[in-house]
Protein backbone atom coordinates (compact mmCIF):
# COMPACT_ATOMS: atom_id res chain seq x y z
CA UNK A 1 0.00 0.00 0.00
CA UNK A 2 2.77 2.41 0.99
CA UNK A 3 4.72 1.57 -2.17
CA UNK A 4 1.60 2.21 -4.24
CA UNK A 5 1.06 5.61 -2.61
CA UNK A 6 4.66 6.59 -3.14
CA UNK A 7 4.43 5.49 -6.78
CA UNK A 8 1.26 7.58 -7.29
CA UNK A 9 2.90 10.56 -5.62
CA UNK A 10 5.93 10.33 -7.91
CA UNK A 11 3.69 9.93 -10.97
CA UNK A 12 1.56 12.96 -10.03
CA UNK A 13 4.64 15.00 -9.31
CA UNK A 14 6.14 14.07 -12.67
CA UNK A 15 2.83 14.87 -14.38
CA UNK A 16 2.80 18.34 -12.79
CA UNK A 17 6.40 18.94 -13.84
CA UNK A 18 5.57 17.94 -17.43
CA UNK A 19 2.50 20.19 -17.48
CA UNK A 20 4.44 23.14 -16.06
CA UNK A 21 7.28 22.52 -18.51
CA UNK A 22 4.84 22.38 -21.40
CA UNK A 23 3.24 25.65 -20.31
CA UNK A 24 6.64 27.30 -19.95
CA UNK A 25 7.37 26.36 -23.56
CA UNK A 26 3.92 26.77 -25.13
CA UNK A 27 2.87 30.10 -23.59
CA UNK A 28 5.83 32.11 -24.97
CA UNK A 29 5.55 30.19 -28.26
CA UNK A 30 1.85 31.05 -28.53
CA UNK A 31 2.58 34.67 -27.71
CA UNK A 32 5.13 35.01 -30.52
CA UNK A 33 2.98 33.09 -32.99
CA UNK A 34 -0.04 35.31 -32.34
CA UNK A 35 1.77 38.45 -31.16
CA UNK A 36 -0.24 41.00 -33.21
CA UNK A 37 -3.44 39.80 -31.50
CA UNK A 38 -1.77 39.47 -28.10
CA UNK A 39 -0.55 43.08 -28.05
CA UNK A 40 -3.62 44.62 -29.67
CA UNK A 41 -5.57 44.84 -26.42
CA UNK A 42 -2.96 47.00 -24.68
CA UNK A 43 -1.25 50.34 -25.14
CA UNK A 44 -4.18 52.50 -26.22
CA UNK A 45 -4.05 56.25 -25.46
CA UNK A 46 -6.52 59.09 -25.80
CA UNK A 47 -6.33 61.04 -29.06
CA UNK A 48 -5.33 64.69 -28.67
CA UNK A 49 -7.96 67.40 -29.02
CA UNK A 50 -8.42 68.21 -32.70
CA UNK A 51 -9.89 71.63 -32.02
CA UNK A 52 -6.42 73.12 -31.76
CA UNK A 53 -5.36 71.85 -35.19
CA UNK A 54 -5.49 73.82 -38.44
CA UNK A 55 -4.41 73.06 -42.01
CA UNK A 56 -0.76 73.87 -42.60
CA UNK A 57 -1.44 76.16 -45.56
CA UNK A 58 -3.93 79.00 -45.96
CA UNK A 59 -4.62 79.73 -49.61
CA UNK A 60 -5.93 83.00 -50.99
CA UNK A 61 -7.74 82.27 -54.26
CA UNK A 62 -11.41 81.37 -53.95
CA UNK A 63 -11.25 77.75 -55.18
CA UNK A 64 -8.25 76.90 -53.02
CA UNK A 65 -9.91 78.52 -49.99
CA UNK A 66 -12.92 76.26 -50.58
CA UNK A 67 -10.54 73.32 -50.84
CA UNK A 68 -8.93 74.29 -47.51
CA UNK A 69 -12.37 74.36 -45.86
CA UNK A 70 -13.38 71.02 -47.39
CA UNK A 71 -10.03 69.56 -46.37
CA UNK A 72 -10.63 70.57 -42.74
CA UNK A 73 -14.05 68.89 -42.77
CA UNK A 74 -12.62 65.70 -44.26
CA UNK A 75 -9.87 65.61 -41.66
CA UNK A 76 -12.43 65.83 -38.86
CA UNK A 77 -14.51 63.04 -40.41
CA UNK A 78 -11.60 60.65 -40.93
CA UNK A 79 -10.38 60.61 -37.32
CA UNK A 80 -6.82 60.21 -38.60
CA UNK A 81 -3.81 61.56 -36.70
CA UNK A 82 -2.64 63.17 -39.96
CA UNK A 83 -4.20 63.69 -43.37
CA UNK A 84 -2.38 64.98 -46.44
CA UNK A 85 -3.66 65.74 -49.95
CA UNK A 86 -2.24 67.07 -53.20
CA UNK A 87 -3.87 67.97 -56.52
CA UNK A 88 -2.15 68.24 -59.88
CA UNK A 89 -3.55 69.59 -63.11
CA UNK A 90 -2.06 70.16 -66.57
CA UNK A 91 1.25 68.80 -65.33
CA UNK A 92 1.47 71.23 -62.40
CA UNK A 93 0.92 70.92 -58.66
CA UNK A 94 -1.99 73.31 -58.10
CA UNK A 95 -3.01 72.68 -54.47
CA UNK A 96 -1.83 70.74 -51.44
CA UNK A 97 -2.43 70.74 -47.73
CA UNK A 98 -1.75 68.69 -44.61
CA UNK A 99 -3.18 68.62 -41.12
CA UNK A 100 -2.51 66.71 -37.92
CA UNK A 101 0.30 64.78 -36.27
CA UNK A 102 3.20 62.99 -37.88
CA UNK A 103 4.12 61.77 -34.39
CA UNK A 104 1.54 62.13 -31.64
CA UNK A 105 3.78 61.22 -28.71
CA UNK A 106 6.36 63.85 -29.61
CA UNK A 107 3.77 66.44 -30.67
CA UNK A 108 5.31 66.62 -34.15
CA UNK A 109 2.97 68.12 -36.71
CA UNK A 110 2.82 66.66 -40.19
CA UNK A 111 4.28 68.68 -43.06
CA UNK A 112 3.99 68.50 -46.83
CA UNK A 113 7.24 66.48 -46.74
CA UNK A 114 5.80 63.85 -44.37
CA UNK A 115 6.02 60.41 -45.93
CA UNK A 116 3.40 57.72 -45.43
CA UNK A 117 3.24 54.05 -46.31
CA UNK A 118 1.40 53.93 -49.62
CA UNK A 119 0.64 50.19 -49.53
CA UNK A 120 -0.58 48.78 -52.82
CA UNK A 121 -0.42 52.18 -54.52
CA UNK A 122 3.20 51.02 -54.86
CA UNK A 123 1.99 48.85 -57.75
CA UNK A 124 1.06 51.96 -59.77
CA UNK A 125 4.49 53.42 -59.05
CA UNK A 126 6.18 50.17 -60.12
CA UNK A 127 4.16 50.20 -63.35
CA UNK A 128 6.06 53.36 -64.36
CA UNK A 129 9.29 51.38 -64.05
CA UNK A 130 7.79 48.62 -66.17
CA UNK A 131 6.87 51.26 -68.74
CA UNK A 132 10.48 52.41 -68.92
CA UNK A 133 11.63 48.84 -69.65
CA UNK A 134 8.86 48.35 -72.22
CA UNK A 135 9.85 51.60 -73.89
CA UNK A 136 13.51 50.59 -73.98
CA UNK A 137 12.70 47.15 -75.37
CA UNK A 138 14.16 45.33 -72.38
CA UNK A 139 10.81 43.74 -71.47
CA UNK A 140 7.58 43.06 -73.29
CA UNK A 141 4.18 41.92 -72.08
CA UNK A 142 4.87 38.32 -73.11
CA UNK A 143 8.31 38.13 -71.49
CA UNK A 144 8.48 35.02 -69.33
CA UNK A 145 9.80 34.75 -65.81
CA UNK A 146 12.43 32.16 -66.80
CA UNK A 147 14.05 34.65 -69.21
CA UNK A 148 15.07 36.91 -66.29
CA UNK A 149 14.70 34.98 -63.02
CA UNK A 150 16.85 31.82 -63.01
CA UNK A 151 15.87 30.91 -59.44
CA UNK A 152 12.10 30.78 -60.10
CA UNK A 153 10.64 27.28 -59.80
CA UNK A 154 9.10 25.37 -62.71
CA UNK A 155 5.48 26.44 -62.04
CA UNK A 156 6.48 30.10 -62.12
CA UNK A 157 8.94 29.96 -65.00
CA UNK A 158 6.34 30.19 -67.80
CA UNK A 159 4.32 33.02 -66.22
CA UNK A 160 4.46 36.22 -68.28
CA UNK A 161 5.16 39.76 -67.20
CA UNK A 162 1.61 40.79 -68.11
CA UNK A 163 0.10 37.98 -66.03
CA UNK A 164 2.12 39.04 -62.99
CA UNK A 165 1.32 42.73 -63.41
CA UNK A 166 -2.41 42.06 -63.86
CA UNK A 167 -2.82 39.44 -61.09
CA UNK A 168 -3.76 36.69 -63.52
CA UNK A 169 -0.73 34.51 -62.79
CA UNK A 170 -2.33 32.31 -60.12
CA UNK A 171 0.23 33.17 -57.44
CA UNK A 172 -1.30 33.06 -53.98
CA UNK A 173 -1.60 36.04 -51.63
CA UNK A 174 -0.57 36.28 -47.97
CA UNK A 175 -1.09 33.20 -45.84
CA UNK A 176 0.20 31.57 -42.68
CA UNK A 177 3.76 30.39 -42.27
CA UNK A 178 6.23 28.68 -39.94
CA UNK A 179 7.35 32.07 -38.71
CA UNK A 180 6.86 34.59 -35.90
CA UNK A 181 4.18 35.85 -36.07
CA UNK A 182 2.30 33.15 -37.91
CA UNK A 183 0.76 35.49 -40.52
CA UNK A 184 2.84 36.60 -43.50
CA UNK A 185 1.04 39.96 -43.58
CA UNK A 186 2.69 40.81 -40.24
CA UNK A 187 6.14 39.77 -41.44
CA UNK A 188 8.91 41.48 -39.49
CA UNK A 189 11.90 39.74 -41.04
CA UNK A 190 14.42 41.79 -43.05
CA UNK A 191 14.95 40.38 -46.55
CA UNK A 192 18.33 41.24 -48.02
CA UNK A 193 17.46 40.46 -51.65
CA UNK A 194 14.46 40.05 -53.94
CA UNK A 195 15.50 36.41 -54.36
CA UNK A 196 14.99 35.88 -50.62
CA UNK A 197 11.57 37.51 -50.89
CA UNK A 198 10.53 35.27 -53.78
CA UNK A 199 11.47 32.22 -51.67
CA UNK A 200 8.33 32.86 -49.55
CA UNK A 201 6.07 31.52 -52.32
CA UNK A 202 8.51 30.07 -54.85
CA UNK A 203 7.64 26.44 -54.06
CA UNK A 204 3.86 26.86 -53.80
CA UNK A 205 1.42 25.61 -56.42
CA UNK A 206 -0.46 28.13 -58.54
CA UNK A 207 -4.12 28.66 -57.68
CA UNK A 208 -5.10 28.18 -61.33
CA UNK A 209 -3.41 27.95 -64.76
CA UNK A 210 -1.89 31.34 -65.52
CA UNK A 211 -4.13 33.63 -67.54
CA UNK A 212 -7.37 31.77 -66.83
CA UNK A 213 -8.57 33.70 -63.78
CA UNK A 214 -7.91 36.73 -61.56
CA UNK A 215 -6.62 36.62 -57.98
CA UNK A 216 -5.13 39.74 -56.43
CA UNK A 217 -1.76 39.08 -54.81
CA UNK A 218 1.06 41.43 -53.86
CA UNK A 219 3.48 38.54 -54.36
CA UNK A 220 2.92 38.99 -58.11
CA UNK A 221 4.82 42.24 -57.79
CA UNK A 222 7.57 40.67 -55.71
CA UNK A 223 8.28 38.30 -58.61
CA UNK A 224 7.78 41.17 -61.04
CA UNK A 225 10.56 43.08 -59.25
CA UNK A 226 12.80 40.05 -59.84
CA UNK A 227 12.01 40.28 -63.57
CA UNK A 228 12.81 44.00 -63.47
CA UNK A 229 16.17 43.25 -61.86
CA UNK A 230 16.98 40.70 -64.55
CA UNK A 231 15.93 42.99 -67.40
CA UNK A 232 17.60 46.12 -66.03
CA UNK A 233 20.67 44.37 -64.61
CA UNK A 234 20.23 46.47 -61.48
CA UNK A 235 18.76 45.90 -58.04
CA UNK A 236 15.09 46.86 -58.05
CA UNK A 237 15.49 49.87 -55.73
CA UNK A 238 18.45 51.21 -57.71
CA UNK A 239 16.59 50.84 -60.99
CA UNK A 240 13.52 52.69 -59.70
CA UNK A 241 15.70 55.45 -58.26
CA UNK A 242 17.77 56.01 -61.41
CA UNK A 243 15.09 55.39 -64.03
CA UNK A 244 11.94 56.79 -62.37
CA UNK A 245 12.40 58.78 -59.17
CA UNK A 246 15.43 60.87 -60.15
CA UNK A 247 14.07 61.82 -63.60
CA UNK A 248 10.75 62.86 -62.04
CA UNK A 249 12.38 64.62 -59.08
CA UNK A 250 10.38 62.73 -56.43
CA UNK A 251 11.46 61.47 -53.02
CA UNK A 252 9.71 58.10 -53.06
CA UNK A 253 11.62 55.44 -51.13
CA UNK A 254 11.46 51.73 -50.40
CA UNK A 255 10.77 51.27 -46.69
CA UNK A 256 13.82 50.06 -44.78
CA UNK A 257 14.18 49.14 -41.13
CA UNK A 258 17.78 50.31 -41.18
CA UNK A 259 18.25 54.00 -42.12
CA UNK A 260 14.58 54.96 -41.90
CA UNK A 261 13.31 57.69 -44.19
CA UNK A 262 13.54 61.33 -43.15
CA UNK A 263 10.15 62.91 -42.37
CA UNK A 264 8.61 59.47 -41.92
CA UNK A 265 5.25 59.40 -40.19
CA UNK A 266 4.50 57.06 -37.36
CA UNK A 267 1.65 54.69 -38.09
CA UNK A 268 -1.47 54.21 -36.00
CA UNK A 269 -4.62 52.25 -35.36
CA UNK A 270 -7.57 54.35 -34.19
CA UNK A 271 -10.50 52.97 -32.21
CA UNK A 272 -13.10 54.71 -30.01
CA UNK A 273 -11.16 58.00 -30.02
CA UNK A 274 -8.03 56.20 -28.87
CA UNK A 275 -4.82 55.46 -30.72
CA UNK A 276 -1.85 53.17 -30.58
CA UNK A 277 1.09 52.55 -32.85
CA UNK A 278 0.57 49.58 -35.13
CA UNK A 279 2.41 46.29 -34.82
CA UNK A 280 5.94 46.66 -36.17
CA UNK A 281 6.27 45.06 -39.62
CA UNK A 282 9.01 44.83 -42.22
CA UNK A 283 7.98 45.46 -45.83
CA UNK A 284 11.25 44.43 -47.48
CA UNK A 285 9.56 41.38 -49.07
CA UNK A 286 7.11 43.52 -51.07
CA UNK A 287 8.68 46.84 -52.07
CA UNK A 288 7.29 46.71 -55.62
CA UNK A 289 3.75 45.84 -54.58
CA UNK A 290 3.33 47.38 -51.14
CA UNK A 291 6.54 48.79 -49.68
CA UNK A 292 7.06 52.34 -50.95
CA UNK A 293 6.94 55.50 -48.83
CA UNK A 294 5.81 58.79 -50.35
CA UNK A 295 4.09 62.11 -49.79
CA UNK A 296 0.99 63.12 -51.78
CA UNK A 297 3.04 65.64 -53.77
CA UNK A 298 5.39 62.82 -54.79
CA UNK A 299 2.48 60.72 -56.02
CA UNK A 300 0.79 63.60 -57.83
CA UNK A 301 4.09 64.33 -59.59
CA UNK A 302 4.10 60.69 -60.75
CA UNK A 303 0.45 60.98 -61.83
CA UNK A 304 1.09 64.23 -63.71
CA UNK A 305 4.07 62.72 -65.52
CA UNK A 306 2.02 59.65 -66.45
CA UNK A 307 -0.86 61.69 -67.90
CA UNK A 308 1.42 64.12 -69.73
CA UNK A 309 3.91 61.57 -71.13
CA UNK A 310 6.87 63.18 -69.37
CA UNK A 311 8.72 59.90 -68.94
CA UNK A 312 6.69 57.44 -71.02
CA UNK A 313 5.42 57.81 -74.56
CA UNK A 314 1.66 58.06 -75.08
CA UNK A 315 1.36 54.55 -76.53
CA UNK A 316 3.20 53.05 -73.54
CA UNK A 317 0.92 54.89 -71.11
CA UNK A 318 -2.15 53.61 -72.95
CA UNK A 319 -0.82 50.05 -72.96
CA UNK A 320 -0.34 50.17 -69.18
CA UNK A 321 -3.95 51.18 -68.49
CA UNK A 322 -5.75 48.65 -70.71
CA UNK A 323 -7.67 46.16 -68.51
CA UNK A 324 -6.31 42.66 -69.05
CA UNK A 325 -8.41 39.99 -70.72
CA UNK A 326 -8.33 36.39 -69.52
CA UNK A 327 -7.71 33.53 -71.94
CA UNK A 328 -11.48 33.19 -72.44
CA UNK A 329 -11.59 36.76 -73.75
CA UNK A 330 -13.36 38.26 -70.73
CA UNK A 331 -11.89 41.29 -68.94
CA UNK A 332 -10.79 40.46 -65.40
CA UNK A 333 -13.33 41.26 -62.69
CA UNK A 334 -11.49 44.31 -61.30
CA UNK A 335 -10.75 46.03 -64.63
CA UNK A 336 -7.14 45.62 -63.59
CA UNK A 337 -4.50 46.71 -66.09
CA UNK A 338 -0.73 46.95 -65.45
CA UNK A 339 -0.56 48.35 -61.92
CA UNK A 340 -3.72 50.41 -62.36
CA UNK A 341 -7.48 49.90 -62.26
CA UNK A 342 -9.36 51.53 -65.12
CA UNK A 343 -12.98 52.40 -64.31
CA UNK A 344 -15.88 54.71 -65.12
CA UNK A 345 -17.40 56.62 -62.20
CA UNK A 346 -20.91 55.48 -61.31
CA UNK A 347 -23.82 57.60 -62.46
CA UNK A 348 -24.85 58.43 -58.89
CA UNK A 349 -21.77 60.63 -58.36
CA UNK A 350 -23.15 64.07 -59.18
CA UNK A 351 -20.96 66.10 -61.52
CA UNK A 352 -18.61 63.22 -62.33
CA UNK A 353 -20.88 60.48 -63.63
CA UNK A 354 -19.41 58.70 -66.63
CA UNK A 355 -15.91 60.07 -66.03
CA UNK A 356 -12.96 57.73 -66.57
CA UNK A 357 -10.63 57.23 -63.62
CA UNK A 358 -7.25 55.48 -63.51
CA UNK A 359 -6.47 54.63 -59.91
CA UNK A 360 -4.90 52.48 -57.24
CA UNK A 361 -5.54 52.44 -53.52
CA UNK A 362 -3.32 51.10 -50.81
CA UNK A 363 -3.86 49.72 -47.33
CA UNK A 364 -0.81 49.20 -45.13
CA UNK A 365 -0.49 48.79 -41.39
CA UNK A 366 -1.10 52.27 -40.01
CA UNK A 367 -1.55 54.01 -43.36
CA UNK A 368 -4.13 54.38 -46.14
CA UNK A 369 -3.54 55.69 -49.64
CA UNK A 370 -5.37 56.61 -52.82
CA UNK A 371 -3.94 57.88 -56.10
CA UNK A 372 -6.60 58.71 -58.68
CA UNK A 373 -6.14 60.16 -62.16
CA UNK A 374 -8.81 61.91 -64.24
CA UNK A 375 -7.50 61.77 -67.85
CA UNK A 376 -10.40 63.86 -69.21
CA UNK A 377 -9.34 66.75 -66.98
CA UNK A 378 -5.59 66.04 -66.96
CA UNK A 379 -5.81 65.92 -63.17
CA UNK A 380 -4.17 63.81 -60.44
CA UNK A 381 -5.17 63.58 -56.78
CA UNK A 382 -3.36 61.79 -53.97
CA UNK A 383 -4.77 61.32 -50.46
CA UNK A 384 -2.78 59.79 -47.59
CA UNK A 385 -3.42 59.30 -43.88
CA UNK A 386 -1.43 57.62 -41.10
CA UNK A 387 -4.12 55.31 -39.80
CA UNK A 388 -5.21 51.83 -40.82
CA UNK A 389 -8.30 51.84 -42.98
CA UNK A 390 -9.71 51.06 -46.41
CA UNK A 391 -8.75 53.07 -49.47
CA UNK A 392 -12.37 52.75 -50.65
CA UNK A 393 -13.29 55.19 -47.85
CA UNK A 394 -11.22 57.90 -49.59
CA UNK A 395 -12.93 57.88 -52.99
CA UNK A 396 -15.83 60.12 -51.94
CA UNK A 397 -13.40 62.73 -50.62
CA UNK A 398 -11.29 62.53 -53.77
CA UNK A 399 -14.40 63.16 -55.87
CA UNK A 400 -15.45 66.14 -53.72
CA UNK A 401 -11.99 67.69 -54.10
CA UNK A 402 -11.89 66.92 -57.83
CA UNK A 403 -15.20 68.68 -58.45
CA UNK A 404 -13.84 71.89 -56.92
CA UNK A 405 -10.88 72.02 -59.27
CA UNK A 406 -12.79 70.78 -62.31
CA UNK A 407 -15.08 73.78 -61.87
CA UNK A 408 -11.98 75.97 -62.18
CA UNK A 409 -11.46 74.78 -65.79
Amino acid sequence: MTVHLISNFKFNKMKKILIISALVILLPLSFYLFQPIAVYTTGWSQLPNKNTLEPLKVHQDSISKKADSLFRDIFNNLKAPAFSVAVGKNNKLIWSNVMGYQDIENNTKASLDTKFRIGSTSKAVTSIGLGVLLQNGKLDFDSKVNQFVPYANTDLSEVTMKQLASHTSGIRNYGTCFCFPIWEYYNNEEYATVEESVSIFNDDELLFPSGTDFSYSTYNYTLLSAMIEGAAQKEFRDFMQVSVFDPLGVNIEAEKEMNPSKHLSKFYDIENKKYKEVYKVNNSNKWAGGGFLASPTDLVTVGNAFLNHTLLRKEIMHALIQPTALKNGQINKQNYAIGWRNDIIESKIEGLSGTQIIHHGGTALGSTSLLILFPEYNMSISLLMNRSGSSSDLFKYAYDIAKLFISKS
